[in-house]
Parts: C-alpha cells; sequence; structure tokens
C-alpha cells in the first residue's frame, strides 16, 4: 500500500463576497434542514489534468478562481456564513455578518496525480490531505471550506467540505455550477437557474415535525449545562480502531445498464407480475451494488435495508422552485430478507423492493419522515447500505474553464459508510460508483461486481 499522500500548505486565505454587495442577515434552519445537523460535513474532490508549473497556477489559474468565488458568494452568501444556536432561539440559524468570509487552503502535492486520481482501490488516508477541514464547535460552526492543491506539471485538485445542516445534494450542485460557470465565462451574474432562493416560508410545516425533531435534538427535560444538548459538534460513527479502509470506484456502463434491465423484466415475466416497475439506472444501480455489498460482506441478519434519499422540491403539495436553497430532502428505507438478496434472483427482488419504495412516494413524500433522524443518527447497530450523490448532479460537467474534472470522489463515504453514485464521465447513460471496504471485503466485492455483470 502507497504511504499517505502529504502536502505542503502554501497560503491560508479567506474569501469574502464583494465589499457592500451583502446586508447581514440570518437564515432558521426548517425541520429538513434540522435531522442533518449532526450529520458529518459532506466531502468531494475534484480532480483536473493540468501541465502548469506551481508559479503558472499561482499566478493564473488561481487569482481566477479566488476572483470567481467571491462573486458566487454574493449570491451564496449563507455558505460564507456560520451555523449558531442563539440562546433566545430555539432553533439554529445561519447567520452572515459583514466581513464573514470561506477559509481557502492553498497547497501543493508531490504525490502521483493519476494514482490519487485512478479507480483503483487505495488506502481511503491517501485522499485525506486534499481535504479542507471544516472548523466546527459547540457554538459556532462554519458551513464551507475549500482547498485548491496543486500537483505541479500534472494538474490539481478543488476540494470541497460542506455542512449538511445547511445544504442538500441540490444546492451544493447549484453553488458549484455557479462558482464554475463565474470562473469560465469571467462575469459576475448567474443563470436563472442557478439563482438560490431563500424563502423559508416555501416550507409549511403543517403536522409539528420541527418541533418533533427539536424535542429529540434538544432533551427540554435537561439543561445546557447538564448534556451541552443545544451543541453544534457533529457525531461520527464509530469505527473499530484495527479497521483499515481502501475507496474504489466501479463503473457500471450503459450496455450494462440494458442487461440488468433485460435480466429483471425476463425474471419478472417468468413469475408474471404486473405491478408497475421502476427498472431506471438509479434503482438498477442501487439493486446490483446492495446485492453485491450483502453477499461481499457476509451479512448474517435476518433482514437487510438499503437507505435512499429524495429530493422533495417538485414532490411537496404545492411543489416549491428547484432553485430553493437548503435541504429539501427525506428519506426511503427499504427492507428485504438477506436469503432473498443473496439468492440467485437476488438483483430481481431488490429491484421490486425500492420500486415499491418509490411507489409509496405517490402517497406523500413526507410520510414516515419522522424516521430521518433515526437514521441520521442510528442508536442501534444495524446493517444498512446508504446512497450517497446522484447521476444527476452532474458532477462532471464541472468545468472552471480548464476542462472538465478527471475524476470526482466523495471522501465522506469513508465515514459514514455509505456509496456514491455519480454519472460516468466516459459515456452517457453510465454511472459510477464509489465505496470504502476493508481490503479483503473490497476484494470479493470486486470480484463479485465484475463477475456478476459476465452471468447477465
Amino acid at each position: 500500500m502507497a504511504p499517505p499522500n502529504t502536502v505542503k500548505v502554501l497560503e491560508l486565505c479567506r474569501v469574502a463576497p464583494p465589499p457592500d454587495s451583502v446586508t447581514q442577515t440570518s437564515l432558521p434552519l426548517t425541520f429538513f434542514d434540522l435531522p442533518w445537523l449532526r450529520f458529518p460535513p459532506v466531502q468531494r474532490l475534484f480532480f483536473y489534468k493540468s501541465p502548469h508549473s506551481e508559479l503558472s497556477f499561482t499566478n493564473s489559474l488561481l487569482p481566477k478562481l479566488k476572483r470567481s468565488l467571491s462573486l458566487t458568494l454574493q449570491h451564496f452568501y449563507p455558505l460564507a456564513g456560520n451555523l449558531i444556536w442563539p440562546p433566545e432561539s430555539e432553533k439554529p440559524v445561519i447567520r452572515y455578518v459583514d466581513g464573514d468570509s470561506v477559509l481557502l487552503t492553498i497547497a501543493e502535492s508531490n504525490s502521483d496525480f493519476y494514482h490519487l486520481s485512478g479507480n483503483s482501490a487505495r488506502d481511503i488516508n491517501e485522499s485525506h490531505p486534499l481535504i479542507p477541514h471544516l472548523p466546527l464547535s459547540d457554538t459556532l460552526a462554519a458551513v464551507l471550506a475549500l482547498q485548491v492543491t496543486v500537483f505541479p506539471n500534472s494538474g490539481f485538485c478543488i476540494g470541497m467540505t460542506m455542512h449538511h445542516a445547511v445544504s442538500d445534494g441540490q444546492t451544493a450542485t447549484m453553488f458549484r455550477k455557479s462558482w464554475s460557470s463565474i470562473c469560465r465565462s469571467g462575469g459576475s451574474s448567474l443563470l436563472p437557474e442557478f439563482l438560490p432562493i431563500y424563502d423559508r416560508f416555501l416550507i409549511k410545516d403543517t403536522d409539528g415535525l420541527e418541533k418533533n425533531f427539536l424535542n429529540k435534538l434538544v432533551d427540554p427535560n435537561v439543561s445546557d449545562t447538564e448534556s451541552n444538548n443545544r451543541s453544534l459538534v457533529v457525531m461520527y460513527p464509530r469505527t473499530p480502531p484495527d479497521t483499515v479502509k481502501v475507496k474504489g470506484t466501479f463503473e457500471l456502463s450503459r450496455a450494462d445498464m440494458e442487461r440488468l434491465r433485460k435480466w429483471v423484466v425476463t425474471r419478472r415475466e417468468k413469475d408474471k407480475q404486473t405491478t408497475p416497475l421502476h427498472a431506471t439506472t438509479f434503482v438498477l444501480t442501487c439493486a446490483y451494488v446492495w446485492v453485491c455489498l450483502v453477499r461481499a460482506e457476509g451479512i448474517r441478519n435476518k433482514m437487510v435495508s438499503l437507505v435512499f434519499v429524495v429530493d422533495c422540491r417538485a414532490r411537496l403539495d404545492p411543489p416549491i422552485p428547484a432553485t430553493y436553497f437548503g435541504n429539501c430532502i427525506t428519506t426511503r428505507k427499504v427492507v428485504a430478507e438477506t436469503c432473498e438478496i443473496m439468492g440467485e434472483d437476488g438483483v430481481a427482488v431488490a429491484v421490486e423492493a425500492i420500486s415499491e419504495a418509490i411507489r409509496g412516494l405517490d402517497s406523500g413524500v413526507l410520510r414516515g419522515i419522522e424516521e430521518v433522524l433515526s437514521l441520521t443518527h442510528p442508536t442501534e447497530p444495524e446493517w444498512s447500505m446508504e446512497v450517497a450523490g446522484s447521476t444527476r448532479f452532474g458532477v462532471y460537467g464541472t468545468d472552471f474553464g480548464w476542462g472538465r474534472p478527471i475524476k470526482v470522489e466523495t471522501p465522506s463515504i469513508g465515514i459514514t459508510g455509505a456509496i456514491s453514485l455519480a454519472e460516468s464521465r466516459n459515456e452517457s447513460g453510465g454511472v459510477e460508483v464509489g465505496l470504502a471496504l476493508n481490503t479483503l471485503k473490497m476484494e470479493v466485492f470486486t470480484s463479485l461486481f465484475a463477475n456478476g455483470l459476465k452471468c447477465i
């Protein structure tokens, strides 16, 4: 195994919106945000091939990234602010005051750029020096941290760490697309589809969900001094100290998807099933990876589950704009018998189970949303595959003016244990799947993933 990557910090700077472009403001969290308050931050790494020297990067590329970031933050000013929980407030708020800024770290690495941006399994610790640290304390939590690491004469990496209580995947995607668009064009204006909407009155809490979540986050019978239950520090999952994980990326091509789809349809016809089937790219990918992972893990539990995220914006009544800033997501949990997932028709069983969960959204996207808090703050060990990311976020379209990224990763899955999904960089209709496992289980998963496709 290669030694951990090391970097040399060249500069620590703070980037703020242009002076007087934003007034002081605060933005309250909603019931969609609160379940993610203590969830680990979301981390992303974008690798760009660029044969620039360190001097050329510092004098040319870096100033453009800084200037465009400042211009973007005037539209996405909460990202330059902080998450606080004032004594007089029942819930946390995002506060922005003039002068607030985003911490930007500029670093240099002499490690192998192509090794770090490749698909092959490697120690997850090798990517850690590329990930920006998000300052968090009991009373104050930064919202966004960024790091740009240059690999002289090879490329550079943009690392992003974002607080999940402030942003879901859709909001993070809007920011990323806005920043790259402004940097690429050299302008300061945004297209209408990128302009965020901050109106919290769009979120209707008719069922008292906010109160319910707050009661679970803060025990009203215990004082803050006794339990520190208003702390903003996130909760990290406990992992065995001897666990060494490797991170790998696996691809499902468009042709793989078609073969999986035909195989599942054939099985359904054989069993004469007539219920509507959601054999989408998302469902097929989750089903196939779920089956491979259950088998690789050698799960002994009677039941296994899969948890995926649902964007509620278009599903609310009435719907809210796609550019709403903040979390507007819920989760769905799919449960199946382990023996059936491990069986010969495991993929078909998984597709049916996920399809049933999606059909259930038609009866109300907020039905069962109370379960979100138990999923983001598990109290009992239960084997579950969680899904992060989406092929709809278009991460490989993030072009700052120097071409598309050659690799995009989500290192935070090494913390949460989720799998990550992204569209394939190589072809339309394909999918990239990222996951982190210990070395032995990764070898088993790799074999099952490849051989299973050959048998379909």
